[in-house]
């Protein structure tokens, strides 16, 4: 191999690792979330890190609401972020017939997605049960209601 070859492989490599580099640190950077603190007129930076969200919420009554909330209500909330027609949290008719496939099924459509929903509803690092959790909370918000 030339000289000059071994150059532009080097280059090309060189700005490939750079390339990458500034890319994770730009990512990171656009998934800080600025928080107003409930207790004081500040601003709290955090991060969206699945993972340790998913732990934090280990043996927590709430776990089916906060997940819910972090991941599911993008699209199933009362007023979606993301409206792909998904059916939405409180519309008693549009859960009832969903919830005669029983809930194997519905963990079974989660896990798996379904239409423009991603497998495990975005939560991939949520457990079958966790994802149960979040199907419950939905399911148990959607009784008596109709929006």
């Amino acid at each position: 191999m030339r000289v000059s070859n071994i150059v532009k492989l080097i280059l090309i490599a060189s700005v490939l690792i750079i390339s990458g580099a500034l890319g994770f640190l730009l990512s990171s950077y656009q998934h800080q979330y600025p928080i107003l603190s409930a207790e004081k007129d500040e601003i709290t930076e955090t991060l969206h890190d699945p993972a340790l969200f998913v732990k934090q919420i280990e043996n927590d009554p709430l776990a089916g609401e906060k997940i819910f909330k972090e991941f599911c209500s993008v699209c199933h909330s009362q007023n979606p972020v993301i409206d792909i027609n998904a059916p939405r949290i409180g519309d008693q008719q549009a859960w009832d017939n969903r919830k005669k496939q029983g809930d194997s099924m519905l963990l079974n459509i989660t896990i798996k997605g379904i239409g423009a929903m991603p497998a495990r509803g975005g939560c991939f690092e949520c457990s079958d049960d966790q994802l149960r959790q979040a199907i419950r909370y939905i399911l148990d918000n959607s009784e008596h209601h109709i929006i």
